[in-house]
């Protein structure tokens, strides 16, 4: 079926089940219609990613956690940029991670935002919605008719 060009996709890597699924539900109660895919270790989210063609990218933004099995953040972020149909792609890095040589290296690899996991239901909720606000109303994705843009439900 067709995905709606109004709903925005999203590839969520995150290894953990239970921040997983909150930031899924957070995502989905912001005033955009969007498809969550939830990818749960490296590996499968490049072999996700990397199965799209340059005529139908696999989504519009990418979360991607650092901390994750079989494959590291930091080397599906490599590995992504490496991609010339995904160089575009908008990366958000979101990790528990406060090493400062960790966030710079993340920018480095062409991360478009590093943004903090907090434990905070409402913080994450909060920040949820200052994503989906930022990229999919602010800011203009590649790729994306203009009219398809705004999303809201």
């Amino acid at each position: 079926m067709p995905i709606d060009p109004l709903t925005h996709r999203i590839a969520l890597v995150e290894d953990n089940p239970a921040d997983a699924e909150m930031l899924k539900v957070a995502l989905e109660q912001t005033d955009f219609a969007v498809e969550i895919v939830v990818l749960p270790d490296g590996a499968e989210a490049l072999k996700y990613l990397t199965s799209a063609t340059p005529a139908r990218p696999p989504c519009d933004l990418l979360i991607l956690d650092l901390n994750l099995p079989r494959m590291n953040g930091l080397e599906v972020l490599e590995k992504v940029r490496e991609v010339d149909y995904l160089k575009a792609l908008p990366v958000v890095v979101m990790s528990g991670s406060k090493n400062r040589a960790e966030i710079d290296r993340c920018y480095a690899l062409g991360a478009n935002a590093y943004v903090y996991k907090s434990n905070d239901l409402d913080e994450i909720y909060a920040r949820a919605k200052r994503l989906m606000d930022f990229w999919f109303d602010c800011a203009k994705l590649p790729g994306r008719n203009a009219c398809a843009q705004g999303g809201m439900k």
